[in-house]
């Protein structure tokens, strides 16, 4: 592993992401339908979308990005980078004719960072990871996914913000769980060959996961934007997409961080620092990632 490799391009990855998420959530409010609901005509009309489209291309990229750097590096490392998206999310909305940041955006910048730092300082490096057998691969992935839908469920009827915060939640869940299937995969291949993906079980199992995890993490992810209640749903995204990387990459890969008491503390520390951080900086009433109302709205 080399993380003077993989960290740079987990970086950038969070730098395309981050500005791709502008568009899209832009783009998601646009054609949501009356109220800010969620259909699959709305849905629908948001695929044929050139503007989305382009998005979604660039997110694969910044897959891409992120595929190569979890292969180069651990996912306890790498995936905690996503939480880069915001502070450049923040950029790239200023340049596109959004709201100047204020004071409160750079402090929750600053949140972002500092919290990220010190987790990446305190977890020190990790040792090689382990990839289980395909059964638990396939096993922990269905457990996520049952969950996360069943979560849904249970907050379909409720108000925007709480609805935001799941769906956002269960799709930085899949996100990070996808992140773990990134890394035994791209093991996989290290070892037998790109061809083993396709021929083995151990490269198989994790291709299937990866592309049910992409597919549920895209769709619930626009669906929270076409919500809009994005200063619930990007805090808890950009939470649990991490969270769930570490725990899934200690848990399955058996990747090594310190665990005593102290650190415990310092990581709910650096959480709390990135979550308030991600609140500030996604704030409906703060602006900087929201799209200005529309004249017919305002109206």
């Amino acid at each position: 592993m080399s993380l003077w490799l993989g960290i740079p391009l987990g970086v950038s990855a969070s730098v395309v992401y981050g500005t791709s998420i502008v568009v899209q959530h832009r783009t998601a409010q646009q054609h949501a339908d009356e109220g800010g609901e969620t259909s699959a005509s709305s849905l629908l009309r948001l695929a044929r979308n050139p503007l989305w489209l382009i998005a979604v291309i660039s997110d694969f990229a910044g897959f891409l990005l992120q595929a190569a750097a979890l292969s180069a590096g651990s996912v306890v490392v790498i995936q905690p980078l996503v939480v880069l998206m915001l502070p450049v999310a923040l950029g790239v909305s200023f340049l596109m004719g959004g709201h100047r940041p204020r004071l409160g955006d750079y402090l929750g910048c600053v949140a972002i960072l500092g919290g990220l730092g010190l987790f990446l300082i305190l977890i020190g490096k990790p040792g090689e990871p382990h990839v289980p057998r395909p059964r638990t691969l396939a096993c922990a992935v269905a457990l996520v996914i049952i969950v996360g839908v069943l979560l849904c469920f249970v907050v379909w009827k409720q108000n925007r913000t709480i609805r935001g915060a799941v769906y956002g939640a269960v799709a930085g869940a899949y996100f990070g769980t996808l992140a773990v299937m990134v890394d035994a995969a791209s093991d996989e291949a290290g070892r037998h060959g790109v061809k083993a993906l396709v021929t083995h079980a151990k490269g198989i199992v994790p291709l299937i996961c990866l592309c049910v995890l992409g597919v549920a993490g895209i769709v619930l992810t626009q669906m929270s934007f076409q919500i809009g209640a994005l200063g619930a749903t990007l805090p808890a995204n950009l939470a649990a997409d991490p969270l769930m990387g570490v725990l899934l990459g200690v848990v399955l890969l058996k990747e090594h961080i310190p665990l005593t008491p102290g650190h415990l503390i310092a990581y709910v520390a650096c959480l709390a620092a990135v979550v308030l951080g991600g609140v500030r900086l996604a704030d409906p009433h703060a602006g900087p990632i929201e799209p200005d109302e529309l004249p017919a709205a305002a109206a």
